[in-house]
């Protein structure tokens, strides 16, 4: 599929891990990387024990490492390294998606655990 091609992905789900949508809220987060030294926010906006997407209102370019913490009901993570995998432009704000390249055996049990919890919910 082409990356302006705007139609759904309707074939077999490929993650390896389920992604839970963060409907409700939206969860501020800060990203800190290691070719810059500065943070700047982002907004969470789905979370899978293997990554996050995000809304941010700055570029972040793709294959950049990222330190983050997520602070989300029950899950308080330590720092998680993250790589930019994806990034596309939305007017004035950037969606990005995460994988996280260096987490904590906590940390991953904690958000899989949340995502499968808030999943059986929807049901």
């Amino acid at each position: 599929m082409e990356k302006n091609d705007r139609t759904k992905y309707t074939g077999p789900e490929r993650r390896k891990y389920k992604r839970l949508k963060i409907f409700h809220l939206s969860i501020p987060i800060v990203l800190k990387t290691n070719t810059e030294d500065l943070s700047f926010p982002g907004i969470l906006l789905d979370i899978s024990a293997n990554g996050i997407g995000i809304l941010t209102f700055k570029e972040i370019p793709v294959n950049t490492i990222v330190n983050l913490q997520i602070n989300l009901h029950q899950i308080k993570t330590d720092c998680i390294k993250a790589k930019v995998v994806w990034t596309k432009q939305l007017d004035k704000t950037y969606r990005a998606g995460l994988q996280f390249i260096e987490i904590s055996k906590k940390d991953f049990e904690q958000i899989s655990d949340y995502v499968e919890q808030h999943l059986m919910e929807d049901f």
